[in-house]
C-alpha cells in the first residue's frame, strides 16, 4: 500500500504459464531482424527490404509491448480520484469513479464495466480486448470496460476488490461471485 499518497497499487505479473509468449515475440523479431538483413543483401533488395521492414513494424510493437510485461508488470492503482492502470510500455491512465458502473469478479475475472470510454488505454489491450469479448455476456449497454483475467495476471480477485471497495464511492457496486 501506498501510504504517501493514501492509495493501493497492485503489480499483475504474467502468469509462469504465459510468460513464454513474449519471450517468442523477441525471438521473432531477432529472426526478423535478420531476415531483413539478408533480405537486403539479396537481389531483390531494395523492394524485398522495404516490404520486410513494412512487415515487421507490427513484429516490434509486439515484441516491445511483450517485453514490457516481463521488465515492468502491469499495476493497477486504486486511490480517490478512480482506477488507475498503467500498461508496462504505456502511460497511466486513471477512470474516474464516475465513469465506472460496477465491478464484478469471478474465479476467472475481475471485470470493470464502464459507463462510458475507458480512458485512453490502446483498444488493442488485453485489458479492453478481454472486456468486449465479455461485453455481451455481462449485459453491457457500453460495451466499455476492462477486464482482468486470473488467467494471463497472477491476480488475487479479492485483494483488487478489496482495493477498490476501500477507495469506491458508497453507490458503486462491486460483486464477488469467487466466495458463493
Amino acid at each position: 500500500m501506498d501510504t504517501v499518497t493514501g492509495g493501493k497499487t497492485l503489480r499483475l505479473r504474467l502468469r509462469r504459464q504465459v510468460e513464454w509468449v513474449p519471450v517468442a515475440a523477441l525471438v521473432l523479431a531477432v529472426v526478423w531482424g535478420i531476415a531483413v538483413g539478408t533480405v537486403v543483401d539479396g537481389p531483390n533488395g531494395t523492394a524485398g527490404g522495404i516490404a520486410m521492414s513494412v512487415v515487421g513494424v507490427p513484429i516490434a510493437v509486439l515484441a516491445v509491448s511483450g517485453a514490457g510485461h516481463l521488465v515492468r508488470p502491469l499495476r493497477v492503482r486504486a486511490d480517490a480520484e478512480g482506477l488507475t492502470v498503467r500498461l508496462p510500455t504505456w502511460p497511466g491512465r486513471t477512470v474516474p469513479w464516475s465513469a465506472i458502473s460496477r465491478v464484478s469478479a469471478s474465479p476467472r475475472y475481475v471485470v470493470v464495466e464502464g459507463r462510458a470510454p475507458v480512458g485512453k488505454l490502446p483498444r488493442t489491450c488485453r485489458l479492453r480486448a478481454a472486456y468486449r469479448r465479455l461485453a455481451a455476456s455481462e449485459g453491457s449497454d457500453t460495451g466499455e470496460g476492462l477486464c482482468f483475467e486470473t488467467q494471463v495476471f497472477d491476480l488475487d480477485p479479492a485483494e483488487l476488490l478489496d482495493a477498490i471497495r476501500q477507495y469506491a464511492p458508497v453507490g458503486l457496486t462491486v460483486t464477488d461471485e469467487t466466495r458463493q
